[in-house]
């Protein structure tokens, strides 16, 4: 009985969080210039999938520069992770020099990014490690941090996800994107639904738009943990995983 009653009142201070949420969670972080021009490729020739197309076999110096590329990418990413498990996800808390630590490392990699990340098939759910954005789509709800996640559902549509108290509560920004070019997807918000110990209770239409500007994608080995890294600038420096 005493189990319901504080249940009750848990489900009553939830329910009014996510009323407060309707007003406070919305996309921040992203360029509102809508106009669409052509973004020069930074992904260089140091590229180990580019280094991996044009290796002759009997090239064994070239061999050798790629495992030394592959192993320093996969050290690079392993400090990036690291550093971002130090600071925290929400980079908008850290201090100038911590962000900027996080932001040299993203530019580090991004030599050794995939030919054409924006163009990549994302399927499945990923993980944010690290978010500079203000707004809740780097986890910040209030006092509250929350673990956020991208499911994308097929080649347009994903959601953006945010969940709290162990995912009693639940917050998804359902999205669309279109790739621009190379390097960048425009994204397109559509709804957001609120969601209490797996009910939906509140459902509101979801406005704005921005840009994803990849920094970086690829596979890396991380202690022995493979996973596809993406860095994204919307101009605010985003870290996802998805491991495999």
């Amino acid at each position: 009985m005493m189990f319901h009653a504080r249940r009750a009142a848990f489900a009553s201070v939830v329910i009014a969080l996510v009323l407060q949420l309707q007003t406070t969670f919305f996309v921040r972080g992203f360029s509102t210039d809508a106009r669409v021009v052509s973004s020069p490729r930074r992904c260089g020739c140091r590229s180990v999938a580019a280094l991996s197309s044009t290796t002759s076999p009997v090239d064994t110096a070239a061999e050798s520069d790629i495992a030394r590329d592959t192993a320093g990418v996969d050290d690079l990413a392993a400090r990036l992770l690291s550093t971002c498990a130090e600071y925290g996800q929400i980079g908008s808390k850290l201090t100038e020099e911590q962000r900027s630590t996080i932001d040299e490392l993203c530019s580090a990699l991004s030599d050794y990014s995939d030919p054409a990340p924006a163009q990549i098939n994302l399927t499945g759910t990923h993980e944010l490690i690290y978010s500079a954005s203000p707004g809740g789509s780097s986890g910040a709800v209030g006092p509250f941090v929350g673990k956020v996640s991208q499911s994308f559902l097929d080649g347009t549509r994903f959601i953006n996800r945010v969940e709290l108290f162990g995912g009693a509560v639940k917050v998804e920004l359902n999205a669309e994107r279109k790739v621009l070019d190379e390097n960048r997807i425009r994204v397109a918000f559509k709804e957001t639904a609120f969601f209490v110990f797996g009910n939906e209770v509140k459902r509101v239409d979801a406005k704005g738009r921005g840009v994803w500007d990849y920094a970086y994608s690829g596979r890396v080995n991380v202690n022995g943990e493979k996973m596809r890294l993406r860095i994204m600038k919307t101009p605010s420096t985003f870290v996802i995983v998805q491991k495999e």
